[in-house]
């Protein structure tokens, strides 16, 4: 066997143009997969931040259905929450039973016709939240709201499911 022949100087296992093709097609993935994973994450959506005091207003009738708790919520600084829209705010109550409630606070929201709706809370706002659902009638099926009742609140954005505000609210 002639090994001269074998071991030439001139003889390439890979050509220098397939070497620079294979170079730019690793480079082209490299910097797609970079890019996706750069470009295609945006900022992530965050609720609006607002300091809120929400005290008790009162309660107005009595008896299960009749009894109405109201709250008054003021907007101390922040962000404006904007509760004239149910897809984008939310607010939930509940007593001592344990029993979570959606009231409606949007005055968009067909089912709430008879209830104007907050609107939007800015600073220095002070908005009378009714304990009621889309009735009229207290919120707390079954259960009258009494002076010394806990209402614990949550209000909620819709669009990030995060919460604005939760407090406990003596009646």
């Amino acid at each position: 066997m002639d090994f001269k022949k074998l071991f030439r100087k001139d003889d390439k296992a890979v050509s220098p143009v397939i070497g620079v093709i294979l170079m730019v097609a690793i480079t082209v993935i490299l910097a797609a997969a970079i890019g996706s994973s750069v470009f295609g994450m945006g900022p992530a959506k965050s609720a609006p931040q607002a300091n809120l005091e929400i005290r008790a207003a009162g309660i107005s009738g009595s008896g299960t259905n009749a009894a109405i708790a109201s709250v008054k919520i003021e907007h101390l600084g922040g962000d404006i929450i904007h509760f004239e829209d149910a897809e984008k705010t939310k607010v939930t109550a509940s007593l001592e039973n344990g029993q979570s409630y959606t009231i409606k606070v949007a005055n968009n929201d067909p089912a709430a016709s008879s209830y104007p709706g907050l609107g939007a809370l800015d600073v220095g706002s002070v908005k009378t939240l009714k304990l009621i659902d889309t009735t009229g009638a207290n919120i707390f099926t079954g259960v009258e709201p009494k002076a010394g009742n806990i209402v614990h609140i949550k209000i909620i954005d819709v669009q990030t499911n995060q919460l604005i505000c939760i407090k406990d609210v003596r009646l």
